[in-house]
């Protein structure tokens, strides 16, 4: 078997100027540090840690409720806020740093730094935006006229002055705010939602499909943006829209469509999504927050006290996994839907890649997840030897090969690879730089990987 090293080499190589379409979703992170400095800015709640926070979030004292609540969850959430109340915080709170945040604009990064060639559509470019992106020169912005698309550099597609920020509360574990203290690392995010965002790109919704012929995948993320502010009669129509565009970016050509699932608490969204977004998919990507929330969705058979980062890991938690994997998907009719999850990474399909694919993508999805986090960040592809310095996580691999027994497979060093199922232990960094965005770089490194892999790249 290829060495890590010579296999990390190899699969770099294979990224190289795969043009990929990402979109809709980029934002400014400002993140700030859960302390007591926080604690002198917010308002305290009423039973800080139970209170359960309103959607969308409208004062301090219901964002230090949020915070308390995902921190007694012991588990990553959202929460978009009211306009205002974003431009308070902004006008407020200084962010102890700044990054690149929405799903498309982390995907887009990593694609850069890897060697990729996106094409990057957002609805708001700013120069503080752009500023966000760590080789802007690397992307192409896609644009139409007269039926025509055309491509410019993104510093040419700078459109507004506005930004959409999103905060994010990280804590620690011990970490304390109004008495509640964390028992896991993770975060809060208190996202906001422009009226700008409504999921429409102008005339490039009618030409997507030359995007299509010129791209091998796409990487579509943002649908959950959406708020009743704007959206004239519920979210079927804008929905219905974001479908079809789907169906015409694909209509020229075979293009593997990758969804990024993301928590909403507004259960009419989530409705919307699931009919009409996420069936276009050939696979979806979610944590295990996001798979329990979709199971639920699908009104699929309960499973008894899901698996939870709020609990201690057991390994066969993995076979719950599979089982809400694979019955989701079958409701979906999607080819795949993978997990990423704390000690693993794990995929469930029928009729997509072929097991050597899924696992050069699993694999290096673990390389880039560990990378991220002992980093903080990836500006180039020789970072990722960082990610190599952590070993694949012992009781990921116990879980695996729970899995395995299960479906009667074998595993190989840990992973299992099969036309139906493939799993892979993740790489586990025990004191990361930061969580934020973890997911996104999962899912869009071992797609790309997945797509190169099997157009033989």
């Amino acid at each position: 078997m290829q060495d890590a090293h010579a296999q990390l080499v190899a699969d770099i190589a294979a990224l190289e100027e795969l043009p990929v379409f990402v979109a809709y979703n980029a934002n400014v992170d400002a993140i700030v540090r859960v302390d007591e400095e926080l604690e002198s800015f917010l308002d305290r709640p009423d039973d800080p840690g139970s209170d359960v926070p309103p959607s969308p979030l409208e004062s301090k004292r219901e964002l230090a409720a949020a915070i308390g609540h995902t921190m007694a969850a012991s588990r990553g959430d959202e929460i978009a806020m009211t306009d205002d109340f974003a431009a308070t915080l902004e006008a407020e709170l200084q962010p102890d740093s700044q990054q690149m945040g929405g799903q498309a604009g982390i995907m887009t990064n990593l694609l850069t730094a890897l060697g990729a060639a996106p094409i990057t559509y957002t609805y708001m470019v700013s120069e503080r935006q752009l500023s966000m992106f760590e080789h802007p020169d690397e992307v192409r912005y896609p644009t139409a006229e007269d039926g025509q698309v055309s491509y410019c550099p993104l510093s040419e597609a700078v459109s507004t002055d506005r930004t959409k920020i999103n905060w994010v509360f990280e804590f620690r574990e011990g970490d304390e705010l109004f008495g509640v203290r964390a028992t896991e690392d993770t975060r809060f995010i208190a996202a906001s939602r422009p009226p700008e965002f409504d999921l429409t790109a102008g005339e490039l919704d009618a030409a997507i499909d030359q995007v299509g012929e010129a791209v091998d995948g796409a990487l579509l993320a943002g649908y959950h943006n959406l708020t009743p502010d704007v959206v004239d009669d519920g979210y079927e129509e804008t929905h219905r829209h974001a479908r079809d565009v789907i169906r015409r970016l694909r209509s020229g050509s075979d293009v593997d469509v990758h969804v990024e699932y993301a928590v909403t608490h507004d259960d009419d969204l989530r409705d919307s999504i699931y009919e009409w977004i996420l069936p276009e998919a050939n696979v979806v990507g979610v944590d295990t927050h996001e798979l329990t929330i979709l199971h639920e969705d699908a009104g699929r058979e309960v499973v008894a006290d899901p698996p939870s980062e709020a609990t201690p890991f057991e390994p066969d938690e993995i076979l719950d996994h599979y089982r809400m994997l694979e019955g989701i998907r079958e409701e979906l009719g999607v080819d795949c839907i993978q997990l990423h999850a704390m000690e693993y990474h794990l995929a469930v399909m029928e009729s997509y890649h072929s097991p050597a694919a899924l696992r050069r993508g699993l694999e290096f999805s673990a390389v880039n997840a560990a990378t991220k986090a002992a980093r903080g960040e990836i500006t180039s592809a020789e970072d990722l030897e960082t990610g190599l310095e952590y070993e694949p996580s012992e009781m990921g691999r116990e879980a695996i090969e729970l899995l395995a027994d299960h479906v009667d497979e074998t595993t190989d060093d840990g992973v299992l690879a099969t036309p139906s199922v493939a799993a892979c232990p993740n790489r586990i960094v025990d004191e990361p730089a930061g969580t934020v965005g973890i997911g996104d770089i999962v899912s869009s490194s071992s797609f790309v990987l997945e797509l190169a892999v099997s157009n033989d790249r």
